[in-house]
């Protein structure tokens, strides 16, 4: 079977990035590594940004890390997480989750919501039983 995986790369946020979205999908995160802990070489001050991070929620497994300095990455719309429900109240409640302290692109109508996230990542919030 094969899969996607979304990675996403933040600048210097990973951490708490990654537990409100744990939080929001009803997941945990399973992994949380440390560029100190990684066998890449940084600089002391970067040794606590995030080198490879994963949560898993309900069938999704959202991959991440931060940047570094010396290699920016532009957090925004290149991007959108694609989550289906099989039910509305599911499908409401995490878009609801998602849109506190972000922007709401496209209010939930026939079955389909989009909205940016605090952290600038877009979200596709499907009902599928919308039909």
């Amino acid at each position: 079977m094969s899969q996607v995986i979304p990675y996403l790369v933040f600048s210097g946020n990973c951490k708490e990035a990654m537990q409100f979205y744990a939080d929001c999908l009803d997941g945990q995160i399973t992994m949380m590594q440390t560029f100190a802990d990684s066998p890449i070489e940084v600089e002391a001050e970067n040794g606590e940004r995030i080198f490879n991070a994963e949560i898993k929620a309900q069938g999704i497994c959202i991959k991440a890390s931060d940047d570094l300095p010396s290699h920016p990455t532009q957090v925004g719309s290149n991007i959108s997480l694609f989550v289906q429900y099989n039910n509305e109240h599911s499908q409401r409640a995490t878009f609801d989750r998602l849109a506190k302290g972000g922007n709401v692109m496209f209010p939930i109508e026939g079955g389909f919501g989009m909205l940016r996230d605090r952290y600038g990542i877009q979200w596709m919030i499907v009902d599928e039983s919308a039909g």
